[in-house]
């Protein structure tokens, strides 16, 4: 949970009599620093979502110190500046007004709003020093905040043996009565499978856009997903993520997926392998993909010991394995859609788009080798679970 442009603006706009002049649509914006600028050449080294200070000392220097300056020729000089600004993904910016730069052109204000560029003014006898260092203290302190539970959640989740529940008494999920976990799946390919980018980006671009209250939820990365740990939350904040995520340029084509609850911040380890589970068996990122929807599958996501599960498959279908893998792989298409059609040869034929004739003989070919009766109820169900715990464990 990175902190806001407007989170700042609360805090500093009485103490540095800061002004918004424009740009207001980017004020949800994440801050990651504060920084000071009077060369448009250096702004190419900021890393993104800096809030930048200018007192304009180059502008007054570019004109010789005669202090004699059309509002247009100011106008050119901070837009360019802007423009920069902009390029490189910088927050907002703060003029400093009152010795280099007079007033802020109307022009650039009118400029900001259009791009949706925060602009402040701050007067002259506002050390921009003092606001740099308090804006300094916020994110730093914000900073250690983040960190503080993203490792408190990463070990309820994660590392539950060295966990202490009681510590939640110091974050601001003290008096949460529920918790929830949505999944948003990271491609591998995303920005070269460069985890400490993707996290700047989740920080401070992604969850930006959430029109989520900050401290209603936390947010880490592991295992090449981004968690969002809910609480006390509805349908609304599971449509927020879900939405953010496919109108964003990187996650547009991620699967998103939600646990089912629990009262307990102790319980997320049990909640989340079911998030887990939702988002890798449907895998569907058209839609929410729910671990409620799951049906048979949430019986054995529970099992606590795979080898039961994997044992279980290998008695009903381990022969199979004897096969070379495209022809396991008919012969397994076969039976699916057999068992999904309740044993109608035509449909089968139909769906699988093969002749009857061939449908028969790898139905007989599977119960001579498997010594089953596929016309036996009892038989059916187990084979429909078996195929469960196929897809379940990636065989």
């Amino acid at each position: 949970m990175a902190l806001s442009l407007q989170t700042v603006l609360n805090f500093t706009e009485t103490p540095f009599k800061l002004k918004l002049l424009s740009g207001r649509q980017g004020i949800k914006k994440n801050v990651s620093w504060v920084c000071y600028a009077e060369d448009k050449e250096t702004i190419e080294f900021i890393r993104g979502n800096e809030l930048a200070i200018t007192l304009g000392v180059n502008f007054e220097r570019s004109k010789d110190n005669l202090g004699i300056h059309s509002e247009n020729e100011m106008f050119e000089y901070l837009k360019e500046f802007v423009d920069e600004f902009i390029k490189h993904d910088a927050t907002g910016l703060v003029i400093n007004t009152g010795k280099y730069i007079k007033e802020v052109p109307q022009k650039l204000i009118e400029y900001c709003d259009e791009k949706g560029f925060p602009l402040f003014s701050m007067p002259w006898e506002i050390h921009t020093i003092d606001l740099m260092q308090e804006v300094g203290n916020m994110i730093a302190n914000d900073n250690l905040n983040t960190k503080s539970i993203e490792k408190y959640f990463y070990k309820a989740i994660f590392e539950k043996k060295d966990f202490d529940p009681l510590q939640i008494k110091n974050t601001v999920f003290r008096d949460a009565k529920q918790f929830m976990i949505v999944l948003v799946e990271l491609k591998k390919e995303l920005f070269n499978d460069d985890m400490m980018k993707i996290k700047r980006y989740v920080e401070y671009n992604f969850c930006s856009h959430l029109n989520i209250k900050q401290n209603e939820y936390a947010c880490l990365i592991h295992n090449h997903k981004i968690i969002f740990i809910l609480q006390d939350s509805g349908f609304y904040e599971i449509q927020e993520i879900f939405n953010t995520a496919k109108a964003d340029k990187f996650f547009k084509d991620s699967a998103v997926s939600i646990s089912d609850s629990t009262n307990s911040v102790e319980g997320l380890s049990e909640i989340y392998p079911h998030a887990e589970a939702a988002l890798e068996i449907n895998a569907n990122p058209d839609k929410i993909n729910f671990y409620d929807d799951l049906g048979l599958y949430k019986i054995l996501i529970d099992v606590k010991n795979p080898e039961v599960l994997r044992s279980f498959y290998k008695e009903k279908l381990g022969k199979l394995d004897e096969f070379d893998a495209a022809k396991k792989e008919d012969f397994l298409q076969t039976l699916t859609l057999y068992l999904k059609t309740g044993g109608n040869i035509l449909k089968v034929s139909d769906l699988n788009n093969a002749h009857r004739n061939t449908i028969i003989y790898r139905l007989n070919k599977m119960q001579e080798l498997l010594n089953l009766d596929f016309t036996d109820g009892e038989t059916r169900t187990e084979l429909q679970v078996t195929l469960y715990i196929k897809n379940l464990l990636k065989f």
